[in-house]
């Protein structure tokens, strides 16, 4: 299965690339990033969700937001960044209402 927003993603197992133009890049683990999204209310099907990023290295040369080019998911790696973890309650809830 290929997954085609954070939340499938999230139930694959796979995490979040973000790569900007000036070639940095950045892993994020989806479980979190799904929680993170849910809570604002957010679009997470990859088109939407790319607008909510930004690159921190250009963000610190330049001043301004830099959108990345390109959202991709890949295989989950340790090391990956973690935002803040949903409760084992809602987590558990979202997957049952999938199957």
């Amino acid at each position: 299965m290929v997954p085609t927003d954070i939340f499938e993603a999230a139930v694959l197992h796979y995490s979040v690339m973000a790569v900007c133009a000036c070639q940095h890049s950045a892993r994020f683990e989806t479980k979190t990033l799904w929680w993170h999204f849910k809570r604002r209310s957010w679009d997470d099907r990859l088109s939407p969700a790319k607008q909510r990023f930004w690159c921190r290295v250009c963000r610190s040369k330049l001043r301004r937001k830099v959108r990345p080019e390109r959202l991709e998911f890949v295989a989950w790696a340790k090391g990956d960044f973690e935002l803040a973890w949903p409760d084992e309650p809602t987590w558990k809830e979202a997957v049952r209402r999938v199957r």
